[in-house]
């Protein structure tokens, strides 16, 4: 926000000085030069609030800048222990898995029956719909 008025107070500053370079290029009568004063009467202070935000900004950007490590340091610590646990645990799941694959006495075709009999108890739930 700080930096979209600093570059309409810029916008504003250059349109008035282009006013002002417009009357001092024209001839020296009396209206072109009352016209000129109020040019430069107008620019004083749209020039001193662009100069105020423009010398916020340029206080304030290497801060803000140099914050980002503050920010970003810890959200990338959570984000990494979060995928350390997350796959510590699918490792521990996978071996458990392993495990009971493994297992003598678990013939493939045992096996397969019981996944068509689970599958059996899933169809017949209310919510699952018919193929």
């Amino acid at each position: 926000m700080a930096v979209k008025r600093r570059e309409q107070a810029l916008q504003d500053y250059r349109r008035l000085q282009a006013k002002v370079e417009k009357y001092e290029e024209k001839e020296k009568t009396g209206p072109v030069l009352a016209k000129l004063h109020q040019a430069r009467e107008e620019l004083r202070p749209v020039r001193d609030d662009f100069e105020a935000k423009n010398k916020q900004l340029l206080d304030e950007m290497p801060r803000f800048y140099n914050s980002r490590l503050d920010y970003f340091q810890p959200s990338f610590e959570s984000l990494i222990r979060a995928q350390v646990v997350y796959y510590s645990e699918m490792h521990k799941i996978f071996g458990d898995l392993t495990q009971q694959l493994d297992q003598p006495g678990h013939p493939d075709e045992q096996r397969e029956r019981e996944n068509e009999a689970k599958l059996s108890e899933l169809r017949a739930l209310s919510i699952v719909a018919d193929d």
